[in-house]
Formats: C-alpha cells, sequence, structure tokens
C-alpha cells in the first residue's frame, strides 16, 4: 500500500473508529441503565456492573458497525473533493476505482469482522451476559449481606445485618420470617453463610427465636408466643437462590454449529422453527451489508467534483438509498421466520446493491435529477442572486 493508499485508508479507519466508539458508548451508557439494579439492590460493585454491561458491546458494535462504514465513506470523499485532492487524482490519470482501492480493503475489513461478529463473538457474549446476570441474581450472599439495610429477601421475609467483616462473618443479625402461618423472628450476635452440596445455610450464634401466632383459632392466646434461645442454628436460604435449570436459551445465543443442526427436541424446533432458519441467514448475511452501504456512499462520491458544483443532490440521495437496503434488510429477516423463499432475498439486496453501484461507478448507469427539479432549482438561485443583488 503507497503513500497515498495509506493517506485515504488511515483518514477513513479514523473517521470509521470514531463514529463506532461514540455511538456504540452512548447507546451502552443508555441500555447500562437497565441493569443498573445489578449494583443497587443486588449488592455487586461498579466494576463488576461494567464487566457484566460490557458483554453487549459486540451485539452494538454489531448493528453500528455498517452505519459507521458509511459515514466513513462519505466524510472521506468529501474530504477529499473540498480540498479539490479528488480533482487532481483525476488530472493525473486516476481514476475512480484507485481511488477507492484504500476504501475497499477497509471495507473488506469491516465486513470481515461483522461476520465474525454475527457468527462467533455475538452469540458467546449474549450467553455469557444471560449467565453472568443469572449468576448474580442467584447470588444469595452478595445480596443478603448488605449492611445497615433492610432487604426483602423473598414475600414476607426481612433480613437485616448490623455490620459484616471482610472475612464474611456478620454481626447484629435480624430476619422476620412471615411467610408461613404465623411469624418468626430470628435475633443473633454473629452468623456465617455457608454453601454445601446439601444448599445454602445462614449458620447463626448466640440468639433467640421468637415465634408469634400459629393456627387462626389460638391466634389471640397470648401462650401462643414462644421464644427459643440457641448457640448455634441453621437458616435454610436454598430456596431463595433461583435456579439456572430450564431457562430458555434463545437461538442467538447459541453458537453457529447449534444453529446450524439443532436437536429435535430444542424448545424452538418443536414450536418455532423458523427461528432457526432466521437467526443462521441473519447471521451468514451479516458481512454482505456493511459492503453495501459502503458502495453506496462510493457511487455517489467518488466521481470528482469542483468546489463549485454541490454536493447536496448526492447526500439526498444516499441517505435515503441507505434507509431503504435497511429497512428491507429488516422486512426480509421478518419473513424468514414464515417464508422459505425469503432466504435468498437476504443476499440478493446486499448483493445487487454493490452490482447497482459497481456500474454506477463505472459510468454504465448515470444518474440525474429529473430536468423539472433542475429547473426548478435554477429559477430559485436566479431569483435569490436577484434579490441578494437588490
Amino acid at each position: 500500500m503507497g503513500r497515498l493508499d495509506r493517506y485515504i485508508f488511515s483518514t477513513a479507519a479514523v473517521a470509521f473508529l470514531g463514529v463506532v466508539v461514540v455511538l456504540a458508548g452512548m447507546i451502552w451508557a443508555t441500555q447500562a441503565l437497565r441493569q443498573l439494579d445489578l449494583v443497587t439492590s443486588q449488592g455487586q460493585t461498579i466494576l463488576a456492573f461494567v464487566a457484566i454491561t460490557s458483554l453487549t458491546m459486540p451485539t452494538l458494535v454489531l448493528v453500528i458497525a455498517p452505519a459507521a462504514l458509511f459515514i466513513a465513506t462519505a466524510y472521506t470523499l468529501l474530504k477529499l473533493n473540498g480540498d479539490s485532492e479528488i480533482v487532481v487524482m483525476a488530472s493525473a490519470g486516476m481514476g475512480p476505482w484507485r481511488l477507492l482501492r484504500p476504501l475497499t480493503v477497509l471495507a473488506l475489513l469491516v465486513s470481515a469482522f461483522c461476520a465474525l461478529l454475527a457468527t462467533v463473538l455475538v452469540p458467546a457474549s449474549l450467553a455469557t451476559f444471560r449467565e453472568q446476570v443469572t449468576k448474580v441474581r442467584a447470588d444469595v450472599v452478595s445480596f443478603v449481606a448488605q449492611p445497615g439495610r433492610f432487604v426483602n429477601l423473598s414475600q414476607g421475609l426481612v433480613f437485616h445485618v448490623r455490620e459484616r467483616a471482610a472475612n464474611g462473618v456478620m454481626r447484629g443479625i435480624f430476619i422476620n420470617d412471615a411467610r408461613d402461618d404465623g411469624v418468626s423472628t430470628y435475633l443473633a450476635d454473629r452468623g456465617q453463610i455457608i454453601e454445601s452440596d446439601a444448599g445454602i445455610f445462614l449458620v447463626l450464634e448466640n440468639g433467640s427465636i421468637q415465634r408469634r401466632g400459629g393456627a387462626e383459632k389460638d391466634r389471640d392466646k397470648a401462650s401462643n408466643s414462644s421464644v427459643v434461645e440457641f448457640q448455634r442454628y441453621a437458616f435454610d436460604l436454598s430456596s431463595l437462590a433461583p435456579s439456572s435449570q430450564g431457562q430458555d436459551v434463545k437461538p442467538m445465543e447459541r453458537p453457529l454449529s447449534y444453529v446450524l443442526s439443532p436437536p429435535e427436541n430444542d424448545l424452538y424446533v418443536r414450536f418455532f422453527p423458523g427461528r432457526y432458519r432466521e437467526e443462521l441467514h441473519k447471521r451468514l448475511s451479516a458481512g454482505l451489508y456493511p459492503l453495501a452501504f459502503f458502495a453506496i456512499a462510493a457511487a455517489a462520491l467518488a466521481n470528482p467534483r469542483t468546489t463549485r458544483q454541490s454536493r447536496g443532490a448526492a447526500l439526498g440521495a444516499i441517505i435515503p438509498a441507505m434507509g431503504l437496503v435497511q429497512i428491507g434488510n429488516f422486512a426480509i429477516a421478518g419473513q424468514l421466520k414464515t417464508q422459505v423463499a425469503a432466504v435468498p432475498l437476504i443476499y440478493l439486496l446486499p448483493i445487487a446493491t454493490v452490482a447497482i453501484c459497481a456500474m454506477i461507478i463505472q459510468g454504465w448507469i448515470r444518474l440525474a435529477p429529473p430536468a423539472t427539479l433542475v429547473a426548478l432549482a435554477d429559477r430559485l438561485k436566479q431569483r435569490l442572486a436577484r434579490r441578494a443583488a437588490a
């Protein structure tokens, strides 16, 4: 790659990375707020919060990358044209394909990166995200051991601890259990959570249990209240930890090998057979759409223009064209669930877009605004010029 190619490539690559970082960061910040309860209610640290929510970043990059490539390509070509560099290159005998060579390399790299994201990284990150969130919500130790707070573990069960030492020992424990018939209040000087094969237990030491109420007919009797002192007591917390077994694993979280040949006993194969077909072809076609967006920008802006020639018409055309391709992608992807005939269309749309744009760059197809619009624009310019002169 020569000096000119490196200059064009670096300009577009920096613009692409800048757009991806800014847009992904903004969207991640808004999406991360939805998981803020990991810190506020589950007792997790801010580092755990950032680590878990960052697992959604590959999905954001996959969505943003085609549009970022489009913006970077348009920015680079507009910059080169604004500085009259494209005109100089054309005067030196350099055609549009030679100008687009470094940008094509960038487009191919982005396309390969998007294909890698769609087939490998995004499913793995989504599966890891689900596992980590499930693990955090099942982390009874972190949820319970929040010093100074009254925590509602479940309906009718309130837990409070005065302090928790670095070794996990909790002091000043208060538990009010009103889940069953009657109310039991546990007070203990200290306690510690122990996980074993038998379950999760809070081992209380040096405390008492006060039981009140009981059968409906005895509820008003003073004799239906008792206090029991203990040296050690194991309070069962196993029922409070949600189980991850039987959770619904979505097709987008499955690896590519699983999506290619899902087992017959899979929930989606039995009840929603089109979901895996949709997921498979969305992943395989993901690398084609960055090339389509790049081709649209290149077809409109790669030809030389003088500084007196406006690029407004070109810019006004490529943005709706990009929107139409994206809308077409969504529409076809939505039909993949029910229509097998839509499978070739999701590949044909970006390929046809690239082919049409290539013919425009080559000069085989010439696009021009209607003559009536050109005449109207000229009259408006002349009228504005006369008013300005007056």
